[in-house]
């Protein structure tokens, strides 16, 4: 699993249990590369699958994935990746549906660049149907967002797996938001995504 990570390489207990969860279940070995860590040395596997963690398609997903990918296929594994869970489309009907029931703007951590991610959140707004902004526009908004007043601009849907810098800013300013992981019904989507992998 390739996950963003927090500083040093700290993996969110969150994600961390929940890929502890699919690696009881599967019964079977499940490593997790953070991309703020050291690069891991696996043991011989006659087959790796690479299953980025990712939301969307940044740097991240467009050259440290393929980049890790050549790593481990040149130690001598053999490497599947999937696409980037952000692609998914059951994931993507789910944030639709969390969303719509929450009446949520959508905020993504990144600043919204041209190109392919631009594009991809353009087809994420308009399949989610929600409002999304990106987190550096938050400054303008969050003096606007104090509990109980009726602002246009809140509830906010987080897009981050874990509690991270932008979720701790809007938690701060709006209580009811929460990272993804941290809904129940987000957790047992991916766990359920995961089990069913190959």
């Amino acid at each position: 699993m390739v996950v963003h990570g927090h500083r040093g390489g700290l993996v969110p207990e969150v994600l961390q249990k929940l890929l502890d969860d699919v690696a009881a279940h599967r019964g079977a070995p499940v490593w997790t590369q953070a991309l703020t860590a050291e690069a891991l040395t696996l043991p011989p596997q006659p087959a790796l699958l690479l299953v980025p963690l990712l939301l969307t398609p940044g740097s991240h997903v467009r050259s440290d994935v393929p980049a890790l990918r050549q790593r481990l296929k040149d130690q001598g594994h053999g490497v599947r990746a999937v696409p980037f869970l952000g692609a998914w489309p059951p994931w993507i009907n789910h944030l639709r549906s969390l969303a719509q029931q929450l009446e949520a703007v959508a905020v993504v951590h990144h600043p919204l660049r041209s190109g392919l991610a631009d594009r991809y959140l353009s087809a994420l707004r308009l399949t989610i149907n929600r409002p999304l902004i990106s987190a550096d526009q938050l400054t303008g908004i969050l003096p606007l967002c104090q509990p109980n007043t009726a602002d246009r601009h809140g509830p906010f849907l987080a897009l981050a797996l874990a509690a991270n810098r932008m979720t701790a800013q809007l938690g701060a300013a709006y209580s009811g938001t929460a990272a993804l992981l941290e809904h129940a019904a987000s957790r047992q989507l991916l766990f359920n995504l995961l089990i069913d992998l190959p």
